[in-house]
């Protein structure tokens, strides 16, 4: 309590991470069944405007799930600048390996809305995939230490989300890119295979913040003070 007090941050917002990730799912859910369906009646049932289309579809910079995204990402880089400030004001370890997450988690925030890699895709031969897949590899391997000296549960969920994240904008997005070159955008095809592919990338940062939320708590760390954050346990035990 002690610690909480002397830190006084201006406003706080207190946050239960069972409940804030079930929200964001939820959220998630609700973007890519609405992109499901109204991709679906502008195919096989009626032609839809722009308005109904183009705003809920998930593989589009300009609009609501490609938003919502950004958002995400986002607050995950908020959350580990928020670690990396406690591990710095701690001497704790790993802590370039914090900034650096909160600094990547940034650009990835800025690259949802920006469209950095579809932009390498126009410029080059092949499919952003490719060398994606190279830097993802190398930086797994400058991170393997950090990750086993995780606790136990973070771990897990960390690699569970990279598992979503990276199965989406690598594994699924190749594909959706095979099926562009041969059958073109304009099919519920293609709808289908960006909606799994921007879902699992949701769902990956949803655990991802789940997880960030976890291990400030596992650290008693309830106070982020850079934004002014409580994670709250939801539980009377406090465990």
């Amino acid at each position: 309590m002690g610690r909480t007090e002397s830190i006084q941050p201006r406003c706080l917002v207190r946050i239960a991470p069972e409940r804030f990730s079930l929200l964001l799912a939820r959220i998630v859910a609700t973007l890519v069944l609405t992109h499901l369906l109204l991709q679906g009646i502008h195919y096989r049932i009626h032609e839809l405007p722009w308005l109904f289309t183009e705003l809920f579809d998930v593989d589009v910079e300009e609009s609501f799930p490609t938003w919502f995204s950004a958002f995400m990402l986002f607050v995950s880089s908020v959350l580990l600048l928020a670690i990396a400030t406690r591990a710095h004001e701690g001497h704790g370890r790993f802590v370039a390996h914090w900034y650096g997450l909160a600094l990547g988690f940034a650009i990835l925030s800025m690259d949802e809305v920006v469209g950095l890699h579809e932009t390498l895709n126009t410029v080059t031969d092949f499919s952003w995939t490719i060398p994606g897949a190279v830097v993802v590899s190398a930086v797994g391997l400058f991170y393997l230490r950090f990750v086993t000296h995780l606790p136990s549960r973070t771990r897990w969920l960390f690699l569970i989300a990279g598992v979503l994240y990276l199965g989406g904008c690598l594994g699924v997005e190749l594909v959706a890119d095979y099926y562009d070159d041969a059958y073109g955008r304009r099919g519920l095809g293609y709808q289908w295979l960006t909606a799994l592919e921007e879902g699992l990338e949701m769902l990956g940062v949803v655990v991802f913040i789940r997880a960030l939320l976890d291990y400030l708590l596992l650290r008693d760390q309830l106070v982020v003070p850079v934004v002014g954050v409580v994670a709250q346990r939801t539980d009377s035990s406090g465990a």
